[in-house]
């Protein structure tokens, strides 16, 4: 059989394959536009709150109207007693209530600072850490203009109270996060994963459906071939249009993508025929993929920190193509490390295939 007609028997049974184009293709399209749907809002913004105001004085309502304006923050309830806001949260019109006491005016305009008590739901840390970091912010205003006030009361030139009070200014400048935002932060990286997993179940399907026929090396070097193709064309379709979709970041050019990606990719496929020797069942394979994707995900690093980890997780998870592909992606693509900085992470890859090609040719012999 020639290399052409095994390249073309190869492509009817992938591409005609509904169960490969839907895994593959389809799989790659979907979770491009779905996964990311959580984080389009990057962080949580204009939580609601209820307000239980006991001073009742106008530094007071100063400090609820600065709430409401800040962007964390929406004041949608003023409840006259801590009883009356604890069932307002408990009915869940509002994500949490702020107690001002009786005697907040008086301790801030003393230049003391008064205490405020904040009661919500922490298990939805996002939102509660909101709440106290606009709390906080309104605050930390509030008391920093009074007590820039003193000091000038006190004879000292507004100029020097401002900047005694405040030494130093922040200016700070995100560079490879630039919204700040989870999109950012998580959908560069769990991209690589869909890209192993969903093909790891394509070429599982593809050899298991030939397995027990003819597989001459000119058909496993057309089925390597097609895949290869096929699967950098989804890459590129993610670290492309997906990614300036979402804008998210890049600062790789498309030869030093390609220089990881190729490998990457041709790691997975030789694991996914490896795996399709190993494992009974096409069900299997399937089962193995979708089980493991969970451990991948907390045990590569971008989402626990890998000092935390155990080193025998870490090299456990090396043995995987996205062990060395998250990592490399993420270096070149979103942090701009230029090509030296991956370069293991290339030849670990390389290392995969043949560990991988090993694999196969064993098994084929036995």
């Amino acid at each position: 059989m020639s290399f052409l007609t095994a390249l073309k028997k190869e492509a009817i049974g992938i591409f005609t394959n509904s169960s490969i184009v839907l895994t593959m293709i389809g799989g790659v399209i979907f979770y491009a536009f779905l996964y990311p749907l959580p984080y389009l809002n990057q962080s949580p913004e204009e939580q609601k709150i209820t307000i239980v105001d006991l001073d009742k004085s106008e530094l007071s309502r100063k400090f609820i109207f600065m709430a409401n304006t800040s962007q964390q923050l929406n004041v949608v309830e003023q409840a006259d007693s801590i009883d009356q806001a604890k069932q307002q949260f408990l009915n869940n019109s509002v994500s949490g209530f702020l107690v001002i006491p009786y005697d907040f005016s008086d301790r801030l305009q003393l230049g003391q600072a008064p205490t405020v008590a904040y009661a919500g739901d922490a298990s939805y840390f996002l939102v509660y850490g909101t709440i106290i970091e606009g709390l906080m912010n309104v605050g930390g205003t509030l008391s920093a203009e009074y007590r820039v006030t003193h000091m000038a009361i006190d004879g000292n030139p507004l100029s020097n109270a401002i900047n005694t009070f405040q030494p130093f200014k922040s200016n700070y400048a995100p560079v490879f996060n630039r919204n700040m935002g989870y999109v950012e932060y998580v959908v560069p990286a769990v991209f690589v994963l869909i890209l192993q997993q969903t093909l790891l179940m394509a070429v599982g399907i593809r050899q298991k459906s030939a397995i027990a026929k003819e597989n001459s090396p000119q058909q496993l070097i057309a089925r390597f071939s097609l895949f290869l193709m096929t699967e950098i064309i989804l890459a590129s379709f993610y670290f492309g249009f997906v990614f300036d979709h979402y804008h998210i970041s890049r600062f790789s050019n498309v030869l030093d993508l390609l220089i990881i990606m190729v490998p990457f990719i041709a790691s997975v496929i030789l694991l996914g025929m490896l795996l399709a020797r190993w494992l009974p069942t096409t069900e299997s394979i399937l089962l193995l993929v979708l089980f493991s994707s969970m451990p991948i995900v907390f045990s590569a690093g971008f989402i626990w920190p890998t000092e935390l980890i155990p080193n025998a997780l870490t090299d456990i998870m090396h043995l995987l193509p996205s062990g060395f592909a998250i990592d490399g992606f993420l270096k070149i693509n979103q942090m701009g490390s230029g090509l030296h900085s991956v370069l293991l992470n290339i030849s670990g890859l390389y290392g995969l295939c043949l560990l991988y090609g090993f694999g196969l040719f064993i098994s084929k012999q036995k």
